[in-house]
């Protein structure tokens, strides 16, 4: 029986991500100094960058299709903000409150909108949705090593790995949504 891979094994996903992913996801978990569940938290840093490079493009799309990509990137944020609640309260649920550290997760979102890179240029819409794209990728392939990580340690509840799952399919629809406005640029 042939192994089907992860969207974040296939190749499409290494030409995509950036090289050292795992290392900044390794270092964002070890700055949670031994918190249980920091894998979780980490998510939740994640997922906040994600909702705020969503909202900003929402923001400020404009030209043809304004309106198709106001409307996408809005869906995007309204999506990732349900999770972030549902992460959040997993979270505190299987490790403390402790996890949801407001000045750590804000410390370790401002180091991902760093490395986001926006440029000093006008963006067209189609720039938009591809960097949409690349952060959506990204956070696959993390959400990937920390299950990894969570699997390891025992920690991966049957209860976890369906939220989880369910994030994964949720952000997977994103990525088929943002590859068809994309279409002519990959």
């Amino acid at each position: 029986m042939k192994k089907r891979n992860r969207l974040s094994e296939t190749f499409e996903m290494s030409i995509i991500v950036e090289p050292n992913c795992d290392i900044v996801t390794d270092n964002m978990v070890s700055e949670w100094g031994g918190v249980p569940f920091a894998q979780l938290s980490v998510m939740l840093s994640y997922l906040h960058f994600l909702s705020r490079v969503h909202q900003t493009h929402h923001w400020i799309t404009k030209s043809d299709p304004f309106y198709g990509d106001h409307l996408l990137f809005q869906r995007l944020y309204d999506d990732v903000q349900a999770e972030i609640d549902m992460v959040a309260e997993k979270v505190i649920g299987l490790g403390s409150s402790s996890n949801v550290d407001l000045p750590m997760i804000t410390n370790q979102t401002q180091r991902l909108v760093s490395n986001y890179g926006m440029t000093s240029t006008i963006p067209q819409g189609s720039d938009l949705a591809r960097r949409s794209y690349q952060v959506e990728m990204s956070f696959l392939k993390t959400v990937t090593r920390l299950v990894d990580d969570l699997k390891e340690m025992g920690l991966l509840t049957r209860g976890l790995d369906n939220m989880i799952a369910g994030i994964e399919d949720k952000h997977e629809s994103h990525i088929y949504l943002l590859k068809q406005r994309c279409m002519n640029s990959f």
